[in-house]
């Protein structure tokens, strides 16, 4: 069984950090300099992405501890934290591994309501690379905040999916 509290403090942190980031976005969108909001709202897309790898690669490894005896815990864990960009069929792979179901249960929630989940996420890796590697993406506060909320329900669903209490 999972020792303590699920989702784990962890999450609890980078979901917390995420949002606090959030509100200074949409204060700052509100009465900043366009210099600091467009610099905080790249911020804002540079951290959705990271929330979303985070949190799927901790979900995943709460399970495995959860649920394998340790070496099978190990050898599995092993396989996690590679650096994969956490697109839509990266993580359907990654959930697969686990159980088909999860990754047919992922596959409806990114085909729902025209596929939204799954260009926006598609969307917020592709922006999250043009920042880091200095390329033009232009991001405004408006779509940073809404790709946060992207990252954040990608994130609900592995909380929610691969919880090592259930």
């Amino acid at each position: 069984m999972h020792p303590g509290t699920w989702p784990s403090v962890e999450i609890a942190r980078l979901e917390r950090s995420l949002k606090a980031l959030v509100k200074l976005v949409d204060e700052q969108a509100r009465s900043g300099s366009d210099d600091v909001v467009r610099e905080l709202s790249r911020f804002l897309v540079i951290r959705s992405c990271g929330l979303v790898e985070q949190i799927a690669e901790e979900c995943c490894r709460s399970y495995l501890r959860s649920k394998s005896d340790p070496r099978s815990s190990s050898f599995g864990q092993s396989w996690l934290g590679r650096g994969a960009n956490p697109s839509p069929g990266n993580l359907v792979k990654l959930v697969s591994r686990f159980d088909p179901r999860w990754a047919d249960d992922l596959n409806h929630l990114f085909d729902a309501d025209d596929e939204l989940l799954k260009r926006e996420l598609v969307f917020l890796v592709d922006r999250r690379n043009k920042i880091a590697h200095g390329l033009s993406e232009g991001i405004g506060a408006r779509k940073a905040l809404d790709l946060a909320d992207i990252a954040l329900a990608v994130s609900g669903w592995f909380i929610s999916t691969v919880n090592p209490t259930a």
